[in-house]
């Protein structure tokens, strides 16, 4: 990636503003944003959809929360309690001012959408970026909430367009974008042009390997019902579903979609392509997905014992 490529002309639209300002955004490249904010926060509940229909594939149980500070100051003994609120009363002037109130959930989302535009339009440019920009170009006033933002960011571009954000240079903290799992195509010319559809390859392919390696038709089209995917209904990233999935993926060489033998009325199902075998591995897709739902991999034992056959058989 070029990092020496000028961007400062960029300007994030405010997401408050209307949709043929949101608009302004086609000269820089960026069709999720020519579809508004309502699409563009889709992203948001769209990765959280891909992480709820890959953790109910076996029901995966998401690691609970710790407790938080505000619990174990609850749980403080009443004298101790007193006690602290007794120098405080005498000693007014040393109790520090009350920290300013977190901003609204809303606007946290809001920023999340500003950076998933904004990191798009750098994988479009082939472009680095570096915490500093991001500060300046997009956090601005919530650099305290920058390690939140830019977490659920990350999230985002994993799962709705299977990228990861690379640390190139620690010093600086630049980035760039990679294809995750090892795959290469990024789908840019197919369903809604400009978006990477590399995330749903990977969805399929987490899917298929889960499934015992192979998923019917409609089996599929029950799970992707609920990431809000509908054969023959456009998508604002992916387009038509059935049409990427059936012919262009197929046609890439990421998936197999054969007829089931001896089937009546005929049915399809679906399988890993030669191209998926030859980019990824099971273990890797194995990870991915214990990532999603927080699991460690050896909690699906038959799963990790066949991803630890594959490595060996590549060996």
């Amino acid at each position: 990636m070029d990092p020496t490529e000028n961007s400062q002309s960029f300007n994030l639209p405010d997401s408050t503003r209307s949709h043929r300002e949101a608009r302004g955004l086609e000269c820089a490249q960026v069709p999720i944003a020519e579809v508004g904010e309502a699409e563009a926060n889709a992203t948001i509940s769209g990765a959280a959809s891909v992480g709820r229909t890959l953790s109910s594939l076996q029901s995966a149980q998401r690691a609970s929360s710790p407790p938080t500070t505000m619990g174990s100051i609850a749980g403080a003994p009443p004298a101790e309690a007193s006690h602290n609120q007794a120098k405080e009363v005498a000693h007014p002037e040393s109790v520090p001012p009350p920290p300013p109130p977190p901003p609204p959930q809303d606007a946290l989302n809001r920023k999340v959408v500003d950076l998933v535009l904004f990191l798009l339009l750098k994988y479009r440019r082939k472009q680095l970026t570096t915490r500093a920009e991001i500060l300046h170009m997009v956090v601005r006033d919530y650099e305290a909430q920058y390690p939140v933002i830019f977490t659920k960011a990350s999230d985002c571009m994993r799962l709705m367009f299977g990228l990861d954000i690379i640390e190139r240079n620690p010093r600086v903290h630049s980035y760039s974008l990679v294809y995750a799992l090892g795959i290469t195509y990024d789908g840019m010319q197919h369903g809604f042009p400009g978006i990477p559809k590399t995330g749903l390859v990977i969805v399929m392919l987490c899917i298929i390997f889960i499934k015992d390696n192979c998923v019917s038709e409609e089996v599929l089209w029950q799970i992707l019902n609920n990431m809000g995917l509908y054969a023959r209904r456009e998508h604002f990233i992916y387009g038509e579903p059935r049409r990427l999935i059936t012919e262009h993926f197929v046609q890439e060489g990421y998936l197999e979609y054969r007829q089931v033998p001896d089937s009546d009325p005929p049915s399809h199902e679906f399988l890993w392509g030669p191209r998926a075998h030859a980019e990824t591995t099971k273990m890797k897709v194995l990870r991915f997905f214990a990532s999603v739902v927080k699991q460690d991999p050896r909690s699906y034992p038959f799963s990790h014992a066949e991803a630890l056959r594959d490595e060996i058989e590549r060996t």
